[in-house]
């Protein structure tokens, strides 16, 4: 077989991680991200022990009971394969995984033990007992030759373990049908001697379905997959640190992501991608640079990245898993539509609405957006912003809709809702975070997914009424790692399971909505966006918005600032506020900065003689683009009038001076300012201010004046004469001798 180079470089990296995690030392493991568990089934354990990177535990939310029993032992256990999927008559029952010890305690002759409950589950309550389930439970399987004998278990080491159970031996009396409880105990001793109590275990739920699935109707499930991740770039696209470099890499959290979709059948998932993040990985993948917030505040220059290999991967990988599956984007950035709405501030949720289909028109994910806000939280007014900023489809969590009612017996909620809004019905898509009764959390392995999964829709058609399909929403965490294991946990066989129907959300969404005119509440798990962070994106909204309004041509500009108010609306900033308000504020900044470029002046002081007259005013451009503007001129005493100056359109470094024809209809000293706006009538800039003052001369004075000039006209004429004829009159003298 032909392996493409993104897939050769991952099998190499799976293979080199593997090694690492089983053989190196914990100090040589500085990035959490990259640890690893043990070998699969698939593979042969080690015959000596394994250093113990920093252990983490896969499954659901970590029940009470083995987090002390932990705490108590330092051992821990993994279930990290288990073949088949399901209890299958005649085949054995395989599981594998890891036995680790974080405590300071030697174990030694431990052994590992295969439990099971005899009686399975058929109900939704029968699930719901095993979740709360915090004791051991079940049967062990004590047969010699059937439970693991690992050996010492020193501090700080681990080891792994295999098991395979026949069908026979399974601790199993009725063979009924249904989902059973089974789990791994380790039993050691130490120094103090050993008993028959567990000092480790771990538990999942394997189905088992009739031959004959008459009656059975399988489940609909729409898989909900969140591809996001906080963006954290300055204004010219440098990235404020290389953490998204990490979560990309081999072991990081994006990359498990998508090594998790690879696994599963096409069109079996529905990702939900924000193409904010997928902007990020392709602006690292052409190189990037790394600049701190204080190299930005002190003027220093960044560093160049280290994760544009990856990026280039992990974009191809996001290209495929698109092709393959059910796509859909987020509105840029996941803006918190709900604090924005309650604020008056749901443009900023139009702005990311149409920063995605901008951007999905020219690249090859999703075409349609759906408003689903961090884990489902919405309030109605946010749905409601949602639905108006154009999105074709809304997601929100259960537990939001606290007056919702089940639609059958087995107590299930219903899929579809028509949520009541000042707008109309929204039709809302429901998703739950639980299943198989458990809360689904951000490090549930892919594992436990999958038969969480399969013990789900195992009770669903088992409880379902004759020809009644049912459905659900399984939505994954924000923040979801399915771990490392993800690239070798095959979901084929849960996805194309007998009891199971993959479903897309929109054709989930056509489906009949049962209306809710209840309370839509938010559920307190979030800490909501900081009032600081609000007025540092209405600052960054207003001053873009200038800015867009000055240019001539805009189209570049407005599309990168609908793109800025999507992430600086983000639901993300709820955990780094002062991080987000330093960012947004330098944004706005930059934005005045630039329009503070384009500038008027004129003088200081003008004087009217008449009853109209002229002043110039220059306007000068300093930017590097055509700018397009209006001058106003604003007398404080409204006698003082001006005539209307003509939008004006000023080339890159162009200067224009212009005269500004006034009306006086009085006289006195009045203060103009003069004002720059764009088009659209909105102000920025220095303003100039100077006085005008209007001297008014009336009729009469001038006839005043006109009689007065004439009267001395006529007395200079007589005078004139006068002394002419006095001259003639006069006899001359003789000459003297």
């Amino acid at each position: 077989m032909i392996f493409p180079p993104a897939a050769t470089r991952r099998l190499v990296a799976t293979s080199a991680a593997l090694v690492v995690s089983c053989w190196a030392t914990p100090s040589a493991l500085a990035d959490p991200s990259a640890e690893l568990n043990a070998p699969s089934a698939a593979a042969d354990r080690p015959s000596s022990d394994e250093s113990l990177p920093r252990h983490a535990r896969q499954g659901f939310v970590a029940k009470t009971d083995d987090d002390a029993l932990e705490r108590r032992t330092g051992l821990t256990v993994t279930i990290d394969n288990v073949e088949p999927v399901s209890i299958t008559a005649g085949e054995p029952l395989e599981l594998s995984g890891t036995v680790a010890n974080t405590g300071t305690t030697l174990w030694k002759d431990a052994q590992v033990y295969l439990a099971m409950d005899e009686v399975p589950a058929t109900t939704k309550a029968g699930l719901a007992d095993f979740a709360a389930t915090d004791e051991a439970f079940g049967s062990r399987v004590t047969k010699y030759g059937l439970f693991d004998e690992i050996g010492a278990v020193p501090p700080d080491r681990s080891k792994a373990y295999q098991l395979s159970v026949p069908y026979g031996d399974l601790p199993i009396e009725s063979r009924a049908p249904g989902v059973y409880h089974v789990g791994v105990h380790v039993l050691a001793g130490n120094r103090d001697g050993r008993d028959l109590d567990s000092d480790a275990r771990a538990d999942t739920l394997m189905p088992s379905i009739p031959q004959d699935l008459t009656g059975l109707p399988p489940t609909r499930v729409v898989t909900l997959i969140p591809v996001t991740a906080g963006v954290l770039r300055h204004a010219d696209g440098d990235f404020v640190d290389d953490q998204l470099a990490r979560q990309i890499a081999f072991g990081g959290r994006l990359r498990n992501l998508l090594d998790f979709a690879a696994q599963a059948p096409p069109d079996s998932l529905q990702l939900v991608v924000d193409p904010a993040l997928r902007d990020a990985v392709a602006a690292m993948a052409d190189g990037y640079v790394v600049r701190s917030l204080r190299q930005d505040a002190n003027d220093e220059e960044g560093s160049p990245g280290s994760g544009s290999e990856d990026a280039t991967i992990w974009l191809a990988d996001l290209d495929s898993a698109s092709e393959r599956h059910h796509v859909l984007l987020m509105p840029w950035g996941n803006p918190h539509a709900s604090a924005l709405a309650g604020n008056e501030m749901a443009g900023i949720v139009d702005a990311a609405v149409l920063a995605s289909t901008t951007y999905a028109a020219s690249e090859p994910v999703g075409t349609l957006v759906a408003g689903w806000q961090t884990e489902g939280e919405s309030t109605r007014r946010g749905l409601a912003a949602s639905a108006a900023a154009g999105t074709s489809l809304q997601i929100v969590a259960q537990r939001n809709l606290v007056g919702l009612q089940p639609v059958d017996d087995a107590g299930y909620l219903p899929t579809v809702a028509a949520v009541t809004t000042r707008r109309g019905p929204v039709t809302t898509l429901v998703s739950t975070a639980r299943l198989a009764s458990q809360r689904l959390g951000r490090n549930t392995s892919a594992l436990q997914f999958r038969q969480g999964m399969l013990a789900e829709t195992t009770v669903r058609s088992l409880t379902a009424q004759p020809e009644a399909e049912s459905a659900t929403v399984l939505a994954l965490p924000f923040r979801w790692d399915p771990g490392p294991a993800a690239s070798i946990t095959s979901l084929a066989a849960a996805y194309d399971f007998p009891l199971v129907t993959p479903q897309a959300a929109l054709r989930e969404a056509e489906t009949t909505a049962t209306p809710y005119a209840g309370q839509v509440v938010l559920s307190g798990s979030q800490p909501g966006m900081p009032q600081a962070v609000l007025e540092a994106t209405a600052r960054l909204r207003d001053n873009g918005r200038t800015l867009v309004g000055l240019l001539t041509e805009s189209r570049r500009e407005a599309t990168e600032l609908n793109q800025q108010l999507g992430v600086a609306g983000s639901s993300f900033w709820q955990w780094r506020p002062r991080r987000a308000e330093i960012l947004i504020r330098r944004q706005a900044r930059e934005s005045t900065m630039r329009t503070s470029q384009v500038t008027v002046t004129g003088p200081t002081f003008v004087a009217l003689s008449s009853e109209s007259g002229r002043f110039p005013l220059t306007i000068t451009n300093d930017l590097d683009v055509s700018v397009t503007l209006d001058v106003v001129v604003s007398p404080q005493n409204p006698a003082l009038q001006i005539e209307p100056i003509e939008d004006m359109e000023l080339a890159a470094g162009q200067r224009r001076d212009i005269d500004v024809l006034s009306r006086a209809d009085g006289s006195g000293l009045t203060p103009v300012r003069v004002r720059l706006s764009t088009v659209e009538g909105r102000k920025f800039g220095a303003p100039w201010d100077f006085n005008v003052r209007a001297t008014q001369i009336g009729v009469a004075i001038w006839v005043v004046m006109g009689v007065g000039a004439a009267v001395l006209f006529i007395a200079s004429g007589f005078r004139i004469l006068r002394r002419i004829r006095t001259s003639s009159l006069k006899p001359r003298e003789k000459p003297s001798p």
